[in-house]
């Protein structure tokens, strides 16, 4: 059932009994008229005397040339919002009503409002003069509705989100289904929630604030599942199935720090292979040979890198810690990069004897690179060549395998 129609926007012009009947029929609270200085007599002599009903208010909007699309859609673009604003109506209950007027002023009204509109009218009849190509016999006047053209331009509106989402940029893509869902009918409505609920869960992972990510991805995982149960296009599956795969990652993230070390490298491949922000890239990869040593020490060592124990340091490095690392300030031995992975050779770890298999020859000069990258201590660029050799060594290093490292959905909707 179509909601109730509270405003309406007419144009006049040509005959008045179309508009006489699409205003009688519906009866709106508000209604604005968009008239030409020639149908304006029209509207006062024949329209407006033979309405059934009064309006709560009724506005006039004038174009000074009825033939000239610029000055029809300008005076409209310039006028409709505070008019909308004053009647104090949503969308859905508004309906634009194009009858009348020249082809020209029908154009620009239609351009002018679908932004804010969720409905359009047409009279139209199975009767007309001249034999069939005239206006409507009198009397013989049905109401034609499209009831919300956002429904169908919300297919191109999903490829634009789908194409920005896939280029990292999610909250662009996230403002684009919001756009389409203030404006689309109820039926997709649940959808497009799913879909801005899902994008903007993504753009939290991104900036590493996993656990808002995954309240987002729970709310709309039922949602996604159910549209691609119901479809038969396999992207949909593909999606869905994406969702949950990530949902366990997430759910996982708490049991061990080294899922951190696999989130920070599926974050940097985002960086260099999506936005081509090969410094950003390398950043993360650093981060993440940092923490796959942290999390090696805390896990099978009981060792914080940020407070270190002497005791649990093996003698031969015990003096060279306590004179290197130990904070001024709080006493702490505080360990970075190279060090945990030293301590860890020390006590024995195979993970420590790889990096430093690797790490003379392969490591230690894309390390060197990132060093004197403008995001570290110098003011150089680091380029793609060197960013995938790095990732390479970390994942050889570390013993990952590709499949491990998490994947956020390729959109195609």
């Amino acid at each position: 059932m179509r909601k109730r129609i509270r405003a309406m926007i007419v144009s006049v012009g040509g005959t008045s009994a179309p508009v006489i009947h699409s205003l009688n029929h519906s009866k709106p609270e508000f209604v604005c008229f968009f008239v030409s200085r020639e149908s304006k007599k029209m509207l006062e002599q024949e329209i407006l005397p033979n309405l059934l009903f009064k309006p709560i208010f009724s506005d006039l909007i004038i174009t000074q040339n009825a033939e000239l699309l610029t000055d029809c859609y300008s005076i409209l673009k310039n006028n409709l919002p505070n008019i909308l604003e004053k009647w104090e109506v949503v969308p859905s209950e508004v309906c634009v009503d194009y009858t009348g007027g020249t082809k020209t002023m029908s154009v620009a009204l239609a351009l002018a409002t679908i932004d804010n509109s969720c409905c359009y009218s047409y009279v139209g009849g199975d009767e007309r003069s001249k034999g069939g190509v005239g206006v409507v016999v009198n009397g013989k006047e049905k109401m034609r509705f499209l009831e919300n053209p956002w429904d169908e331009i919300a297919y191109s509106a999903q490829k634009e989100a789908s194409i920005l989402f896939n280029k990292a940029r999610y909250a662009s893509a996230a403002e684009v289904f919001e756009k389409c869902l203030d404006r689309i009918g109820k039926e997709k409505k649940p959808f497009f929630k799913a879909l801005v609920e899902m994008v903007r869960g993504y753009e939290l992972w991104d900036c590493f604030k996993h656990k808002d990510a995954r309240v987002k991805l729970y709310r709309c995982k039922d949602m996604i599942s159910t549209y691609a149960f119901g479809s038969d296009k396999k992207e949909s599956k593909a999606l869905s199935k994406k969702v949950e795969e990530n949902l366990n990652f997430l759910d996982r993230l708490q049991e061990s720090p080294k899922f951190y070390f696999l989130d920070l490298l599926a974050n940097a491949k985002r960086r260099a292979n999506l936005e081509k922000k090969f410094d950003d890239a390398v950043a993360r990869l650093y981060r993440a040979i940092e923490v796959l040593a942290q999390a090696e020490l805390k896990e099978e060592f009981g060792i914080n890198t940020s407070d270190v124990k002497a005791e649990k340091t093996p003698e031969k490095v015990r003096e060279e810690f306590m004179i290197k690392y130990k904070d001024k300030k709080d006493q702490k031995i505080k360990i970075p990069l190279f060090a945990s992975y030293q301590l860890l050779y020390e006590l024995k770890s195979s993970l420590a004897g790889e990096f430093f298999k690797y790490y003379e020859v392969e490591i230690r000069p894309l390390l060197n690179i990132r060093n004197q990258s403008i995001l570290a201590h110098g003011f150089n660029a680091v380029n793609e060549d060197s960013f995938q050799k790095l990732f390479r060594s970390v994942v050889k290093f570390s013993g990952t395998k590709e499949e491990e490292i998490p994947e956020f959905p390729a959109l195609n909707i």
